[in-house]
């Protein structure tokens, strides 16, 4: 069963064009009188005929030779400014939607991105909109333009000759029938399309992001391969919808041209039998190629619109979902002290429900102490983190910052009060400085400057030709581990949060890089409560307290020194083997 068009999304889609609509008003009286002045042209061409033409009246043929070159005048003009105007008002319509697109991106949670690829998303914000920004312009003006014309010649057409009208009006009905369920059937065909489109596109972004590991491992040829597979799948959806079309539009076409000959047979007949006039003939037949050509565009403009509401499908399914987070809902505390409490808490992640990672984890962390996560990968340190954060919600039991549960807190706020410093910080494709000022934007330059100080990232920053203004790359390519590291912890030094989160910081650098962060990490920890998720034990010795995780389990708790006193303690069997690999 086709599937049919969902009206309501279309007027939603129509809604993003409202704040477009003086220009769409101007556009539209533009195209009413480009329209009337097309069908004004065949009675002039009828009056030529009959009364200039026949009586050899020369003065007469210059004068409407004159007029209907006013009257094509007119309507070039006309034509233009429609298409200016409604063109101009489509761009700024999906500049709005791609603009509300990203930004609910944006909002959603990170379960939502777990689930999704890159390359899909951004092809539904750059190649659906696309499609979509082809309908809101131009092909809005001409289907209105087509139907006008259509409607008005089909009037002309009446008034002309109604005997010949009749004929019209037994193939009219068939192509309209064709139409409507050939209209259905390209939709669901063009959604398939942009559907298999998104999914080469993610395979494109995906190599293109890590375009160093495809290096380092000569995988061009897989990476192309599948590429190719993707596109390979691509056309023949593709395909399927072409040979749809040219069925269509060669069925409208014979249609049209047995229009044309049942007219001119039937109209010559007409004639010869003095029952209609060579101009009348002349102009009906202008008339019913107007139509024609009307009936044939729209059939076109159809098609792009069912592409249209493919793609819209695809935009409204992130315009119309809700967040199962939202970040600016919530209440704001005045002061954070820096207290947390994990009581109960249950999590599987949402793209792996049938594996939990806590059964009923319990987690206290007082206020301005300093505490170490360690245990093997996967034992649920990291996810400690990002409950903590708030970019998941436990699926049972509660998170307390300072005696609040965290799920009445706005979750933006909250992130606002937390500071990371990852292994590996990704730092955006722009300035130092904005790097640096990324959780404070307002800063000043006296503010980044102090905090690149206290992260020891200043005299690395100085040496550069163009100091603070320096590019540092996508990702921060063209810094050292080191480099980026440092300005990591300058970027949460100028945050200046209250709860801090190290997720190993310093296991990737050389010796001499990782003194130097040693350092800046000292300067940053200092009146915060900070948790240390730890992979290198060597991180830990500093800290106040070790928390020992086994398969989302607590199994060991306390300082250092207290854990490596119990020789048969999974503490200490980590430390030995640390030891020994080191």
């Amino acid at each position: 069963m086709l599937k049919k068009v969902d009206y309501g999304e279309l007027r939603e889609l129509l809604q993003f064009a409202y704040p477009e609509r003086r220009l769409l008003l101007l556009g539209t009286i533009f195209l009413a009188l480009s329209s009337l002045v097309l069908l004004i042209f065949p009675q002039a061409v009828r009056i030529t005929i009959d009364q200039a033409v026949e009586a050899k009246n020369m003065m007469l043929i210059n004068k409407l030779g004159i007029i209907m070159l006013i009257i094509l005048a007119i309507q070039s003009v006309a034509a233009a400014l429609r298409y200016y105007l409604f063109t101009l008002a489509g761009e700024r319509t999906v500049k709005r939607i791609r603009a509300k697109l990203f930004d609910c991106l944006l909002d959603q949670e990170i379960g939502f991105f777990d689930s999704q690829k890159t390359g899909d998303l951004m092809s539904r914000i750059n190649s659906d909109a696309t499609v979509l920004q082809n309908t809101l312009s131009v092909n809005i003006s001409m289907i209105l333009r087509n139907l006008a014309a259509t409607v008005g010649g089909l009037i002309f057409l009446f008034i002309t000759s109604w005997q010949l009208t009749l004929l019209l009006f037994i193939i009219l009905p068939p192509a309209a029938l064709m139409a409507a369920r050939f209209g259905g059937k390209v939709r669901k065909i063009s959604q398939n399309v942009q559907q298999s489109l998104g999914a080469a596109s993610a395979i494109a972004d995906e190599s293109l992001s890590n375009i160093r590991t495809v290096r380092s491992f000569a995988a061009e040829p897989v990476e192309t391969g599948r590429f190719a597979r993707a596109l390979d799948k691509a056309l023949a959806v593709a395909r399927s919808k072409i040979k749809l079309v040219a069925s269509f539009t060669g069925a409208i076409s014979l249609l049209g041209s047995l229009a044309v000959i049942l007219i001119l047979w039937l109209g010559g007949r007409m004639v010869i039998q003095d029952e209609l006039t060579i101009g009348t003939l002349s102009a009906f037949i202008l008339y019913t190629m107007t139509v024609a050509i009307s009936v044939s565009t729209l059939g076109s403009l159809w098609t792009d619109f069912m592409n249209a509401t493919g793609a819209s499908a695809r935009i409204f399914q992130i315009l119309k979902r809700t967040p199962a987070i939202l970040n600016e809902k919530g209440r704001i505390l005045n002061q954070v002290k820096g207290e947390i409490y994990l009581k109960d808490v249950r999590f599987a992640y949402p793209t792996r429900k049938e594996y939990p990672v806590f059964g009923k984890l319990n987690l206290r962390i007082a206020e301005g102490e300093a505490v170490a996560l360690v245990g093997k990968s996967g034992s649920g340190k990291s996810t400690i983190a990002a409950l903590i954060q708030r970019l998941y919600e436990p699926g049972d039991g509660s998170i307390y910052i300072d005696g609040v549960d965290i799920a009445e807190l706005s979750a933006s706020w909250l992130r606002r009060q937390i500071g990371t410093v990852s292994q590996e910080p990704i730092l955006m494709s722009t300035t130092i400085r904005e790097n640096i000022a990324y959780g404070k934007p307002e800063a000043s330059l006296q503010e980044i400057n102090e905090a690149a100080e206290l992260a020891y990232a200043s005299e690395f920053i100085e040496a550069f030709p163009d100091k603070y203004e320096t590019l540092v790359g996508e990702r921060g390519v063209q810094l050292s581990g080191g480099q980026k590291q440092r300005i990591a912890i300058a970027r949460a030094m100028l945050k200046d949060p209250q709860i801090l989160i190290l997720d190993e910081a310093t296991s990737a650098l050389d010796a001499e890089s990782e003194e130097l962060v040693r350092k800046a990490l000292h300067n940053l920890m200092q009146g915060r409560t900070v948790i240390v998720i730890a992979h290198r034990l060597s991180t830990v010795k500093d800290t106040d307290r070790v928390v020992v995780l086994d398969h989302g389990e607590i199994v060991e708790e306390g300082s250092h020194s207290e854990l490596l006193q119990d020789g048969d303690s999974m503490y200490f069997n980590l430390v030995e083997n640390q030891l020994r690999l080191n």
